[in-house]
């Protein structure tokens, strides 16, 4: 990952005073604290090109998901930015959609989540307010992040995390909690809050070298209460951060 072009580009962010237009006045705040966070920071070492660390990571813990094992070290950290996706079968108040998985292109962000962890922080809502990457598409994301591969689920409804550095890892949930009360609840009309905080562990048919993956710092994603006015197919925009361990 060019470190020195992400840089830059939080760089021209921080350089923009007015937030574009038809930003909400929380993604208007998160512009601003970014520009104020590089701004004090640009004297002291901000700009150059740091050691990517992954032992300096800290894995977010507010919600508390299950701790990692001792025998597994963090291998990559990424944005995602995609949708979640659900059905409804009827229109009937009475129905709520249900989910039938994700799809997500995931951008590597290994490099500020050693050095950087509060600009880390940012990005699920920043790639919200400003991204929306084609499925399986190789264009750059929030901040100029390069492409690290894809979330998507399989046609038994397996959750399938494709990287082409780590393999392909094959997982279900083992542990959720509620995204905190602050998270971003959506884009435009879709204000329905952030989906849940995951733990996803590896089953045994799986590929890849990723044997857990934490799904934090969630903004967008959750559908709307009932089926009422809803397509039978729906789809929410969401962002967050995947942390990879093995």
């Amino acid at each position: 990952m060019r470190f020195s072009i992400i840089l830059s580009a939080c760089m021209a962010i921080a350089g923009v005073r007015a937030a574009p237009a038809g930003w909400s006045p929380g993604s208007a705040k998160w512009l601003s604290e970014i520009g104020d966070y590089i701004s004090k920071h640009a004297n002291n070492g901000l700009l150059q090109q740091p050691t990517c660390d992954l032992s300096k990571a800290v894995l977010p813990s507010n919600p508390q998901l299950s701790e990692v094992p001792k025998d597994q070290k963090l291998l990559a950290v990424a944005i995602g930015r995609g949708t979640q996706n659900y059905t409804c079968s009827s229109s009937s108040p009475e129905k709520a959609p249900k989910a039938t998985g994700a799809m997500a292109t995931l951008f590597n962000a290994s490099c500020i989540a050693s050095n950087y962890p509060y600009l880390l922080s940012l990005l699920p809502n920043v790639a919200l307010e400003l991204t929306t990457p084609p499925p399986f598409g190789n264009s750059r994301g929030p901040a100029d992040l390069m492409v690290m591969g894809h979330h998507y689920f399989d046609g038994e409804g397996v959750p399938i995390f494709d990287l082409p550095k780590l393999g392909i890892s094959s997982v279900k949930k083992a542990d959720s909690k509620d995204a905190p009360a602050n998270a971003m609840k959506g884009v435009n009309t879709e204000q329905e809050g952030a989906v849940s905080w995951l733990m996803l562990e590896s089953i045994p048919s799986s590929t890849g070298l990723a044997k857990r993956v934490y799904r934090v710092n969630t903004a967008g994603g959750k559908a709307p209460s009932t089926c009422v006015d809803q397509p039978e197919q729906i789809q929410i925009q969401y962002s967050a951060e995947y942390w990879f361990y093995g």
